[in-house]
C-alpha cells in the first residue's frame, strides 16, 4: 500500500499521491500543507429569564431551547 507523498505523513493516498487530508485541504487552499485554526466558541449564557446555564442553541439552554420551540409551533 502506498502512503501519502507529504512529510511525516504515514496514511494512504487517495488522490493525487495525497492521503484524504491532505487532498482536502490541497482542493480546498491549494496548498496540502495549510492548516486554519479552528474558531473558539463563544460563551454565553442562556437569554431565559433568571436562567444560568450555558447557552447551546440560538441564545437558549438545551431546555430553554426545547420550550422556545414549542412555543413557536403552537403558535402556527
Amino acid at each position: 500500500m502506498d502512503i501519502c507523498s507529504m512529510e511525516n505523513c504515514n496514511k494512504p493516498i487517495k488522490a493525487k499521491q495525497l492521503c484524504s487530508m491532505h487532498h482536502q485541504r490541497m482542493l480546498r487552499h491549494g496548498d496540502p500543507m495549510t492548516v486554519r485554526p479552528r474558531k473558539e466558541k463563544i460563551k454565553a449564557t442562556c437569554k431565559w429569564v433568571s436562567c444560568t446555564k450555558d447557552a447551546a442553541t440560538k441564545g437558549y439552554c438545551a431546555k430553554h431551547y426545547y420550550i422556545q420551540r414549542v412555543m413557536a409551533s403552537n403558535k402556527g
